[in-house]
């Protein structure tokens, strides 16, 4: 074994020195050509992608009506399990579900702030304002979600 890797080794060595000077420039030249060709394609590459994700962002952003169509219909019936919340709590009765009601009227009003943005977002400024309001919704929907009448420990929900 040790006698096949000698003869390899050397095999190799007299591989590269016998290469001529016009072999090696000729091998560089293939290298550096090759180098270019992925650096062109990288660009191309690059170039495809940053169209793409303009496109995709041009699109979400015409399809901002539709967003605020489906954010109503979600609060809607938030604001109706609100309203059903405050009307079963008697006021005074239990402090923590007097505070809890708190935390959700005061989310509530983050969720309307977040909206009024919505509609003077600008193209380069949707994404967040999207990402923004998405975020208030979902606070707005846990918060509600652990005074539901089913709910559990650790924000569970259903039968027990």
């Amino acid at each position: 074994m040790r006698q096949i890797t000698c003869a390899a080794a050397a095999a190799l060595m007299v591989a590269a020195l016998a290469c001529s000077p016009r072999d090696r420039q000729e091998a560089s030249n293939n290298a550096d050509a090759a180098a270019e060709d992925v650096r062109d394609a990288a660009r191309e590459g690059s170039a495809e992608v940053r169209e793409e994700a303009r496109d995709a962002r041009d699109y979400a952003y015409a399809q901002r009506s539709d967003f605020r169509r489906d954010m109503d219909l979600r609060l809607k019936g938030l604001d109706e399990e609100i309203a059903g919340l405050q009307r079963d709590t008697r006021r005074g009765a239990d402090k923590a579900r007097d505070s809890a009601l708190v935390n959700i009227r005061q989310a509530r009003q983050t969720v309307t702030r977040d909206l009024e943005r919505l509609g003077a977002a600008t193209e380069s400024t949707w994404d967040e304002v999207k990402r923004t309001l998405n975020q208030s919704v979902s606070a707005l929907d846990q918060a509600v979600r652990r005074q539901r009448p089913d709910a559990r420990p650790m924000g569970g929900t259903g039968p027990t």
